[in-house]
């Protein structure tokens, strides 16, 4: 945009009423689908993986799911576990904001309170808890990212995650 559009747009948001302009936004600027990573540690400092049916690369991710409209996004994270993989959680705080490939996604670092049986669904087929050096698959790089950053937060609340 020239200067002077920019300067055109400007002056005319100065004298639209608030809602135009809100309207005018909304309609201009690029639109965001928001994802929601649960980051979930049990006691050991291992974490959850689950293995997501519909994916074709990477299957195994930390859990997770899109945010629906008005729902906070500690609220989607507590829905996505209980979902997956049947467990309670306690969403504690936003650790990362990432953009994803459609997605910008916001890692939400939780602390597990009740395991439920699993069952398979259509979504999930699999679930294991482990270090993520250990893995047999490969993890994002942003999971990973989310991950190190969950394990910062965890020893600075005196729980290791090693």
């Amino acid at each position: 945009m020239t200067s002077l559009m920019r300067r055109a747009v400007l002056g005319a948001f100065r004298v639209l009423p608030g809602a135009l302009t809100k309207w005018a936004v909304f309609w201009l600027k690029r639109k965001y689908v928001i994802g929601v990573v649960a980051v979930v540690a049990d006691e050991r400092g291992r974490f959850l993986f689950l293995h997501h049916t519909y994916r074709k690369k990477r299957a195994w991710r930390l859990p997770g799911g899109l945010k629906e409209r008005h729902e906070d996004v500690f609220v989607t994270a507590c829905r996505e576990l209980k979902e997956e993989a049947n467990l309670t959680v306690q969403a504690l705080q936003v650790i990362a904001v990432e953009p994803a490939e459609v997605t910008m996604d916001i890692a939400v670092l939780c602390e597990l309170k009740e395991t439920g049986p699993f069952i398979v669904n259509d979504e999930i087929d699999d679930l294991v808890w482990l270090y993520p050096e250990e893995a047999s698959f490969e993890i994002p790089p942003e999971q990973l990212r989310f991950i190190a950053v969950a394990r910062q937060v965890l020893s600075m609340r005196g729980r290791d995650a090693t």
